[in-house]
């Protein structure tokens, strides 16, 4: 009878087989070994794609001492992934306490090189010890974290992945886009063909979730504060409204902000009876899901799925408590394996660009370098049969 592992280690295995350019890297990175000798602290999702980007960091000599995000480590992977050379600190059942405790552990560690999901294990390792050589940041919200409240305590490279022009239109707009309405429908079974659909953000994210939710035959509405982002979602034919217009008649409401308190308790109870609320940005307090669980604590209705039943008499269904959607619902195996390709090897040879001691890179977060995107996005289009046109000349 197949165990839990050996599950994961099959899912592990097709996996890789449809990543060729992390591949690739992997088996540069087993003759240049960039790593060795070197200590990645690893703060994203524990599941089979983030497995096969493992996987490249120990061939290129890395030890990995990781842990996931709430609701998103999957322990068969995990179980899977544990060696000598990696050590994963997620256990079933860990709360808030056990990730604080976790984020303090991998910082005590003094890694070498941070990846992180966040900023929250960056932070971790502004406060004490030996600071890392380097660190990635995959998220918009991380990146909000750090430019912000972080801003000038930082004295070593921050690489933001989410920067990259690359990681933007394939890995946000596409693969986002279309694994978090996928996910939608799987968790509740319900069609958004014709009904009303607002999306909370207009960056690459909520672009691709408008448009995976617009072909799926849904009249999508827009919540946007930068007038800038809302008129591009105006030309891209989406109606645009303030927060509580297009509360009054939402059916479907997802948000994608990387910022908190987005859909405040207040709005919720003018929702129509009916609505249902799911979140896809990295923070989990986007929707006031706690405050609505106070006042109308949450009926399991399946998994991932709840309806609360409001003072007001209205209900309101909410999907996998307000976590990131296409992870943190029931089986959810997030973003389609192609575009985390790309994005995984961003992360894979940004990590080597802040060990190379030919590079000289300025403190605080950054940009992916043009050199890693050129290579990563050429690589790319060979794995799905396209040619770039060449340099005119």
């Amino acid at each position: 009878m197949a165990t839990e592992r050996s599950v994961a280690e099959g899912r592990i295995a097709w996996t890789r087989r449809h990543m060729p350019v992390l591949v690739e890297t992997m088996a540069e990175f087993s003759v240049r070994r960039p790593f060795e000798g070197i200590t990645v602290g690893f703060r994203l999702h524990i599941e089979p794609k983030t497995a096969v980007l493992i996987e490249t960091l120990i061939a290129g000599g890395a030890r990995i001492i990781a842990m996931g995000n709430d609701g998103t480590t999957q322990f068969g992977t995990a179980e899977a992934l544990s060696s000598p050379k990696c050590e994963i600190l997620d256990r079933p059942g860990d709360g808030p306490e056990a990730a604080l405790a976790n984020l303090d552990q991998i910082a005590s560690a003094e890694p070498d090189l941070v990846l992180d999901n966040g900023a929250e294990l960056i932070v971790a390792c502004l406060g004490g010890g030996r600071p890392p050589r380097g660190a990635t940041e995959e998220t918009t919200s991380g990146s909000f974290l750090l430019r912000e409240r972080h801003a000038g305590q930082i004295e070593f490279p921050i690489i933001v992945i989410n920067d990259s022009p690359l990681k933007s239109i394939v890995e946000n707009k596409h693969g986002v886009g279309e694994s978090v309405v996928d996910t939608v429908v799987r968790v509740t079974n319900v069609s958004f063909h014709k009904k009303h659909v607002v999306v909370y953000g207009y960056g690459w994210c909520g672009k691709g979730i408008a448009l995976y939710a617009d072909r799926r035959g849904a009249d999508v509405t827009v919540v946007e504060v930068d007038p800038i982002k809302a008129l591009e979602a105006a030309m891209d034919g989406f109606d645009v409204a303030d927060s509580t217009t297009a509360a009054a008649t939402a059916q479907i409401v997802i948000t994608a902000t990387g910022r908190p308190d987005v859909v405040d308790f207040d709005v919720i109870e003018k929702m129509p009876d009916g609505v249902l609320l799911a979140n896809a940005g990295h923070v989990d307090t986007e929707i006031a899901i706690r405050t609505m669980e106070r006042a109308a604590p949450g009926i399991q209705l399946a998994p991932s799925l709840k309806r609360h039943d409001l003072p007001n008499g209205k209900s309101v269904f909410s999907i996998a408590d307000g976590k990131i959607v296409n992870l943190a619902a029931d089986g959810g195996i997030g973003n389609p394996i192609e575009a985390m390709d790309l994005g995984l090897t961003l992360q894979a040879r940004s990590l080597a660009v802040l060990i190379d001691p030919t590079l000289d890179l300025q403190p605080g977060p950054q940009a992916v370098p043009d050199a890693v995107n050129a290579r990563v996005a050429a690589a790319v289009l060979r794995s799905m049969g396209q040619q770039p046109a060449g340099p005119r000349g």
